[in-house]
């Protein structure tokens, strides 16, 4: 077997390594300086790690420069019914290049909304909005190296909705 000191690492891996160490260090001082549990994180009872809320999703995209745009996949509109969903695709670009993707869905028929009395205006604006909160969160965590940090979507369970 081969020591890590025996080893020799081209220079491309050499310097990947410096950067992904940097990175894990932006993110750790970033979080614990500039993150705010209730705004940008939320903490559910029960889970091991803070749920990322959209606020918190926008500080790393300021901090990564990373612009998101949102490309709907997939919607249905049924005012009779109703039914509401809507799919969306977010991709992050920093200078032009495509850094990340992620993809998030929302629909009426989602317990929290059988019990809440929305108008049917209102419902699907809403639905729409948290399918691309979705995606953002879903793009940033994976974009960031942001998933050892925080999860996504447990704060739907707790109630939490930002």
């Amino acid at each position: 077997m081969v020591s890590a000191a025996q080893t020799q690492i081209s220079p491309v891996y050499s310097r990947a390594i410096v950067q992904t160490a940097n990175h894990y260090q932006t993110m750790v001082a970033f979080v614990a300086a500039q993150m705010k549990k209730g705004v940008d994180y939320g903490v559910i009872p029960g889970t091991k790690k803070p749920t990322l809320l959209k606020p918190g999703a926008e500080k790393l995209c300021r901090l990564f420069s990373l612009r998101p745009s949102y490309e709907l996949i997939h919607f249905i509109t049924d005012f009779e019914k109703p039914l509401f969903f809507y799919h969306y695709r977010c991709t992050l670009v920093r200078q032009g290049e495509m850094v990340g993707q992620g993809d998030g869905s929302c629909n009426s028929k989602e317990k929290k909304y059988e019990k809440q009395q929305y108008k049917i205006f209102d419902l699907t604006n809403t639905v729409c909005k948290i399918a691309q909160k979705r995606a953002l969160v879903a793009a940033v965590l994976s974009s960031c190296g942001a998933s050892e940090f925080f999860t996504q979507d447990i704060e739907e369970m707790g109630g939490v909705n930002r």
